[in-house]
């Protein structure tokens, strides 16, 4: 009855975990996929008792080994449906010695385990902590007792006795179980593709011949797929612009979700369901510039067509269009260059039948540049930028229009 109980919930709680894969739709950049192997360590009390004769005194003796520790090998792979969700699915074999008639052999068990993890934001995209919660199906063909009776003894004294410091007064475990599991983790990047996971988890089984055991596991894992970890530093930047007016425009941190050359039809689509900010923002990381100039390259035309009919959308906001650059080169050089790509970004949105009168436009240079002038070229790219903004304070577009 109780094994029957252990698969029905193992059944219903994978059940629930499979549609956490449509979470995954919608998104705008490529999922993660990781891909690990590692080894493991499980605490399941085993029992070994040899050795057992009479000394010339007539007194039985033997030998009463507890074992608690075995490991084995894990192979791991997860999906990402969330930066901060993702599916996993676990897998376990472990070699395990065991007593069987006072002759030590060699077992093996195996274990099954889809989970999610839960990882909360932390500044460092190089480590990733998480909280997993995972259904398991164990397997084992060693036999787990902790209480037994030597055969042959005519005394019938010669008897031994253990206890299991997870299942307390158990005699003996089943050979096929299906515990739950909570467990905690952390992940650290060397690189883009290759990191460390380290991890910790207990099972419980529920019902009497179900074991309870703790699990800790570490091994190397490959990334697959998912935003750059460099570039992510570079697309995190700072939409306030100068420190004189910060008090009129409070300072807030945006996290850009780049879309590549998407076409206009499906854009259009998207933009019914998100911010206006946020679809300017992902917009305007496809108006792309020649080399050194504040030409606008024909292949960013149509993007600038679906921005003019964005802000179309909102005939009484006014936008500001600012313009920035990375933090090589001299000061005045990068304002005026940030300015005039600001300046012409401006005039193709008037070309398109936006009115002067909600636009303005200026260059900022590289005061605002997060990363440093001895950063790669590729970590500087998030620096040199065209954004454009909705502006809601009056007195901020006035002070604006009198830079």
């Amino acid at each position: 009855m109780r094994k029957n109980l252990n698969r029905t919930a193992f059944a219903v709680a994978l059940a629930l975990l499979c549609p956490l894969a449509g979470l995954s739709q919608g998104r705008i950049y490529p999922r993660t996929w990781e891909l690990g192997l590692g080894g493991a360590g499980m605490n399941i009390t085993r029992t070994t008792v040899s050795d057992f004769h009479q000394t010339a005194g007539g007194d039985y003796i033997f030998n009463l080994d507890e074992k608690l520790i075995y490991g084995g090998a894990e192979i791991y792979s997860a999906m990402e449906l969330k930066r901060w969700l993702y599916a996993d699915l676990q897998g376990t074999l472990g070699l395990a010695r065991y007593n069987d008639s006072q002759k030590v052999r060699q077992g093996y068990s195996f274990m099954v385990s889809p989970g999610i993890q839960f990882r909360p934001f932390v500044r460092s995209e190089w480590i990733q902590p998480y909280f997993r919660l995972g259904v398991n199906a164990f397997k084992k063909n060693y036999p787990t007792s902790y209480f037994g009776q030597f055969k042959g003894d005519v005394t019938k004294e010669a008897l031994w006795k253990t206890e299991d410091a997870w299942n307390k007064g158990h005699t003996f475990d089943s050979d096929l179980f299906f515990p739950v599991s909570v467990g905690i983790g952390v992940i650290g990047w060397m690189s883009e593709r290759v990191g460390v996971r380290v991890q910790g988890q207990y099972h419980h089984s529920f019902g009497t011949d179900g074991v309870n055991f703790a699990q800790v596991s570490a091994g190397v894992l490959l990334r697959l797929g998912g935003h750059s970890k460099g570039k992510e530093v570079a697309d995190r930047y700072i939409t306030s612009h100068l420190d004189d007016y910060a008090a009129l425009y409070p300072q807030r941190v945006v996290e850009k979700e780049v879309i590549r050359e998407v076409p206009v039809d499906v854009v259009r689509e998207v933009v019914k369901e998100i911010p206006c900010e946020r679809t300017l923002a992902e917009l305007m990381d496809n108006v792309n510039f020649d080399f050194d100039k504040a030409t606008i390259t024909p292949e960013s035309q149509f993007v600038l067509d679906e921005i003019a009919h964005i802000i179309s959308g909102f005939p009484d906001s006014r936008f500001l269009v600012a313009g920035y650059t990375d933090a090589r080169g001299s000061v005045r050089y990068n304002e005026e260059l940030s300015k005039a790509r600001a300046k012409a970004v401006l005039e193709a949105l008037v070309q398109r039948g936006v009115s002067a009168d909600r636009l303005c436009c200026r260059g900022f240079g590289k005061r605002m540049a997060l990363v440093p002038e001895s950063a790669s070229d590729e970590q500087r790219r998030g620096d040199r930028k065209v954004v454009i903004e909705r502006v809601t304070s009056e007195s901020l577009w006035n002070y604006l229009n009198q830079l």
